[in-house]
């Protein structure tokens, strides 16, 4: 028997916005499901699935995607998408260069574009 993984599964509150802000993030589409929405992967890439959360909770998301770029100008770009797309900076200090940047998704997810290098 062969197991492929095909996606990792999100609850979230709005499950449409916050798929449609990593779809943009990534460079991907967005399939719409009944529960929620898919963003798939490809090659080497995961898919990430956002469905409807069932429960309320008052816990901290846990949720932190790492993401790689291919240079500091590559990551510019990245956190300014990311940005017109809905996610915050985390902190008010200038944006370093060739260093990590904490962001935060619509959902209130961490994520974290780093500079290859």
């Amino acid at each position: 028997m062969s197991l492929h993984l095909v996606a990792v599964r999100f609850d979230a509150r709005d499950p449409r916005a916050l798929g449609a802000f990593w779809a943009g993030a990534l460079g991907r589409e967005i399939v719409e499901e009944p529960h929620g929405v898919l963003v798939p992967g490809h090659g080497t890439q995961i898919g990430l699935r956002f469905v409807e959360a069932a429960t309320e909770t008052s816990e901290r998301n846990r949720l932190h995607l790492h993401v790689t770029s291919s240079s500091a100008e590559d990551q510019q770009r990245t956190v300014e998408t990311a940005l017109s797309l809905g996610g915050q900076r985390r902190g008010t200090k200038p944006l370093p260069r060739n260093r990590d940047i904490y962001l935060i998704d619509p959902g209130g997810n961490a994520a974290l574009p780093h500079a290859a290098g």
